[in-house]
């Protein structure tokens, strides 16, 4: 028996975008803010032996239910091709194939790609991994290419996935991708898609600022510096520089000696946020990524609260229940989880008690607070029907989340 008086019961909320990948303390920081449910190996960037991490979330368990996609980025260094800036060959693409099918065969739920990462990745090569990963009906999640700032023409070749192979398409993390005018070019173009019956999706977070490996052709020097971007928008969010504002000297060395690291960069303005928000049926993603404790983006403790709170309570430009939609019902619809994402008699008991007076996200930027904070307000959280966080506490031992493996 718990006490749930007072509250508002609502289905578990589902990330459709995360880098969890199996890492227990992310997964912790999702099911701190109610999420049950999360799709990771997204970007491109994913396991490849899919029998292997399958095993490993089994033997381990897990606290939330996980869908692992495989990813483009992956697939090419499996199979040789550790260049970003240059195609693959044929006989590489013919291996990432078979590859690609294995983990298909194996239950990988979709095929995700990161293009801004893999810039020498050619448009035939991402559209015959994508017509293999719609024959096998799964999905396809993609961080478009850009080539400049607010691309849209990046935006339209993935879009143009949908049409061309049969393919759902899930456009990623739309405020990290474009801002102002760009991003409401974005969601015209998101929309006149839709409107020609192409079964498109997008997700945003609820921040301006992204993170990524400084490594990554994200960071690149010639890239940062004609795209206009500035040591005043970005700051080190993991290593020995976390939290602090970069200049060139230690972006430089960041770069050259710890490309693992991960740069946050303020790309865009709150008003960003709201107009992501404003195309009918953007989901909420977290983003979310295993980092050092205290380090790193507060998305990944931080996002499903803070959504509420800004987007409902305090700017009211959504409702709750429509708010609550976007957390639950509509991810399980682009996901095809038919028996998630609502209140019915027969669904997965995957269930969160909202105190909603007290909700609101407690984690900071590193520099600023800590990144790790635990939100409050988030009462009782049951996964699959076990109990695991009770009076915003998380109850020790309790692993009660499942593989979403495709068979």
């Amino acid at each position: 028996m718990v006490d749930a008086a007072g509250g508002y019961l609502t289905p578990g909320f589902i990330d459709v975008h995360s880098h969890t990948d199996n890492h227990l303390v992310c997964a912790e920081k999702l099911l701190a803010q109610g999420i049950t449910t999360v799709l990771s190996g997204n970007c491109g960037i994913s396991p490849v032996d899919f029998s292997r991490f399958f095993a490993e979330f089994e033997e381990t368990g897990f606290p939330i239910h996980q869908a692992e996609q495989v990813g483009h980025s992956s697939l090419r260094a499996a199979a040789g091709q550790d260049n970003v800036y240059a195609p693959s060959s044929r006989d590489q693409l013919i291996i990432m194939k078979e590859l690609a099918k294995k983990a298909f065969a194996e239950g990988a739920y979709g095929l995700s790609f990161g293009l801004e990462y893999v810039p020498g990745s050619p448009p035939e090569e991402v559209l015959e991994l994508a017509q293999l990963a719609a024959d096998a009906q799964r999905l396809i999640s993609i961080h478009t290419r850009l080539t400049k700032l607010n691309d849209v023409d990046s935006l339209r070749e993935a879009l143009e996935i949908a049409p061309r192979t049969g393919a759902r398409v899930i456009i990623s993390h739309l405020v990290y991708m474009f801002t102002g005018d760009g991003l409401k070019r974005a969601i015209e173009l998101i929309n006149t898609y839709r409107q020609r019956g192409a079964d498109v999706w997008a997700d945003s977070g609820v921040y301006t600022a992204f993170a990524t490996g400084a490594g990554t052709p994200v960071f690149d020097e010639k890239v940062f510096f004609e795209w206009g971007m500035s040591f005043d928008r970005l700051r080190a969010g993991t290593g020995k520089y976390a939290g602090q504002f970069l200049d060139l000297e230690k972006y430089r060395e960041i770069r050259r000696d710890s490309p693992g690291d991960s740069l946050i960069y303020d790309a865009g303005t709150p008003d960003d946020i709201f107009t992501a928000y404003s195309l009918d049926d953007v989901m909420v993603s977290t983003d979310s990524g295993e980092n050092p404790p205290g380090q790193g983006h507060p998305q990944s403790a931080a996002t499903f609260p803070r959504f509420l709170r800004v987007l409902v309570k305090e700017r009211g430009q959504l409702s709750l229940l429509e708010a609550l939609r976007r957390c639950t019902l509509i991810p399980a619809r682009a996901l095809g989880l038919a028996q998630k994402g609502r209140l019915a008699e027969g669904a997965d008991a995957d269930l969160v008690v909202l105190d909603w007076e007290r909700l609101r996200e407690a984690a900071d930027f590193p520099g600023f607070g800590n990144p790790d904070a635990p939100p409050q307000g988030v009462k009782l959280v049951f996964v699959g029907g076990k109990l695991v966080i009770k009076d915003e506490q998380r109850l020790s031992g309790v692993y009660a989340g499942k593989s979403l493996h495709v068979k």
